[in-house]
């Protein structure tokens, strides 16, 4: 798949990601659907996670001589911020803590609380998306 491809499917998996985020914000509390809710931002947050990820191995990848596929996830960071893709690369370390503590949420506790912390890193996919349009020339 190309980059502008990915582009599009990381623009419909945020605003997916949002929809669900308003939805729960909306749901009252003890609600079953707000649990359902709270696992559809999580889903949405992994899927637009995967892609800006793969979008920022791709952009980079164009753009570089030396292998970008086998780069740490920090050291990818590293450029992306070096290449003005990334504003907050610490946002993006914060993102991937959290994604991994995302095996724990058949905790509902748990769900809720990485549910709430997904909400600080949409505003960074957003950011992201923006940079990518203008360097994909969208």
């Amino acid at each position: 798949m190309n980059a502008s491809a990915d582009l599009s499917l990381l623009v419909k998996a945020l605003a997916q990601l949002h929809e669900a985020l308003q939805l729960w914000h909306t749901e009252p509390a003890g609600s079953v659907l707000k649990l359902h809710l709270c696992s559809a931002i999580i889903h949405s947050s992994e899927v637009t996670y995967a892609l800006s990820v793969r979008l920022l191995r791709s952009v980079l990848a164009e753009r570089a001589e030396a292998a970008i596929i086998d780069l740490s996830f920090n050291d990818l960071l590293r450029k992306a911020a070096d290449a003005g893709l990334v504003a907050a690369p610490e946002m993006w370390r914060q993102w991937n803590e959290l994604r991994d503590s995302i095996s724990h949420t058949h905790d509902e506790s748990k769900a809720t609380e990485v549910a709430a912390g997904v909400e600080r890193f949409a505003g960074a996919a957003v950011e992201l998306v923006g940079v990518l349009e203008k360097n994909l020339g969208h």
